[in-house]
């Protein structure tokens, strides 16, 4: 074993210690993250069960945008790590230059191909009348700051990579107070709101800014109120960003000439990236098909499903958190060839994701009455929530065996091995068991369904990952880094 000698603090002491240290600022930063549909999902469902429908039918494919996203960010924050781990810091550095501008080329494609498909693709999905208005309102806002939201992700992911998980967390923590303070604001206009108790109360004593300046009131704008004001929130983040980069020099002083054209930096990203993505976008497209088998039960078993991913992406935030703190640690260490570390990485990633996630989602069981109603505007919609909700929470127990898991993968380089386990569980278990669910036990079961997908799911991966970490890692048939990289 070898270990570098650029003064990684990665490459020795507590793994436990290195976990929370990464995963603590990660774990709030995708909070931030999340919060940003949180939010505007709870103002939007202020206008009424349709707008949290439609709501919830445009995230399926915002879902895909972000899984383009994070997909290639995965791929920036494995390709840094494992070069830093490896001692190759010019090229972690001239992959700086490379994701920026990945980021704007990118952003720009998926707002040319959106605009172009958001209307007949949403008109598939059978949307119509004021629900495809909305969705449209609120999707066509988000498009056009693709640009912007991709450079963010993929500038996150850099400093990540580098080990600095703190600085991602106040640049999401900038966008999301602005999303805060702009979502009421833009949705419902300067007044009157609906009741939301004190907030509503502290809205009202804001003064409106049009007509202080005669322009007039400013209006509602409902859904693309809230889209406008989460691409305001994002905006102001890449500009801290840029900052924090350009000015004060973090994570590390850039200069023009940094800047090579490599194909070799590309590939490296997209060699884990582009897997990622992609399995992340059939993570979207099996999301759409969820929806189109609960389109039979009406539009509150689907605006009661959007309730529960609502909450799964909250409880999942600990989790992700730590499952990227996994996937630096991996580059890392695998970069210095420190097996042992490596197994003790996953381990204690492994265990910290499950206790967390038996506890969060045993707290979304017990209180689903509590978490529901935050979101139902009517009995039907609460009560299938309810039972959604207590269902899917019993396989989110062993989602964190599952996400460390795949999150191994990423950092070892891993790419194809991370889709085949997400096609795993989404094509080969999870629509196959919806479709024979809903068949055999109608509502009930597409919600058993997803439980027990997790819960297989978790098992199969896990027994893999152990077997090609055996065969593949410990052996040298998979190399940290290319050659030519070196």
């Amino acid at each position: 074993m070898r270990r570098s000698d650029n003064g990684n603090q990665l490459l020795e002491g507590s793994i436990l210690k290195h976990v929370v240290r990464l995963a603590t600022p990660m774990i709030i930063a995708f909070a931030f993250i999340t919060s940003y549909h949180y939010i505007d999902r709870y103002f939007v469902s202020r206008l009424g069960d349709l707008a949290t429908d439609a709501i919830g039918l445009a995230f399926t494919l915002q879902i895909i945008i972000i899984a383009i996203g994070t997909g290639v960010g995965s791929g920036i924050n494995s390709f840094v790590a494992r070069n830093i781990g490896a001692g190759n810091i010019r090229v972690a550095k001239n992959a700086i230059w490379h994701a920026l501008a990945l980021g704007i080329g990118i952003g720009l494609m998926i707002t040319v191909v959106g605009l172009l498909i958001e209307r007949p693709l949403f008109r598939l999905l059978g949307a119509e009348g004021a629900e495809l208005r909305m969705i449209l309102d609120y999707l066509t806002v988000i498009l056009l700051f693709a640009p912007v939201s991709m450079t963010g992700v993929f500038a996150n992911s850099l400093f990540q990579g580098w080990g600095d998980t703190m600085s991602p967390m106040k640049f999401m923590l900038t966008g999301n107070l602005l999303n805060l303070i702009l979502d009421p604001l833009l949705i419902f206009g300067f007044g009157p709101y609906p009741d939301m108790g004190w907030f509503s109360r502290l809205l009202e004593h804001i003064p409106d800014p049009g007509a202080m300046l005669g322009m007039g009131d400013i209006p509602q704008m409902g859904m693309m109120g809230a889209a406008l004001a989460t691409g305001l929130g994002r905006t102001a983040s890449l500009i801290y960003i840029l900052i924090r980069m350009f000015l004060q020099h973090r994570p590390v002083k850039l200069s023009p000439g940094d800047f090579q054209p490599s194909r070799e930096i590309v590939r490296g990203v997209f060699q884990v990236g582009a897997p990622s993505s992609l399995s992340q976008i059939l993570n979207g497209v099996a999301m759409m098909f969820i929806f189109f088998v609960l389109d039979p039960f009406g539009v509150n078993a689907k605006a009661a499903y959007t309730i529960v991913f609502t909450y799964e992406m909250i409880i999942f935030l600990p989790v992700i958190g730590i499952s990227q703190a996994v996937v630096i640690l991996t580059g890392h260490n695998f970069g210095a060839q420190l097996f042992d570390r490596l197994r003790r990485t996953y381990r204690t990633g492994l265990m910290a994701a499950s206790m967390m996630m038996i506890f969060s989602a045993g707290i979304i069981a017990l209180w689903a009455p509590t978490f529901a109603g935050i979101f139902a505007r009517s009995e039907a919609v609460l009560r299938i929530g309810i039972e959604a909700l207590r269902i899917v929470a019993v396989g989110d127990m062993f989602i964190g065996i599952y996400m460390c898991s795949v999150a191994s993968f990423q950092g070892l380089g891993l790419g194809r091995q991370y889709l085949w386990a997400n096609l795993l569980r989404l094509y080969v278990l999870q629509i196959p068991f919806a479709l024979l669910g809903a068949y055999l036990f109608q509502l009930q079961g597409v919600w058993v369904a997803m439980a027990v997908v997790n819960i297989i799911s978790a098992g199969a991966v896990y027994l893999w990952h152990q077997h090609l970490f055996r065969r593949w890692i410990v052996t040298g048939v998979v190399k940290p880094v290319r050659e030519a990289m070196e």
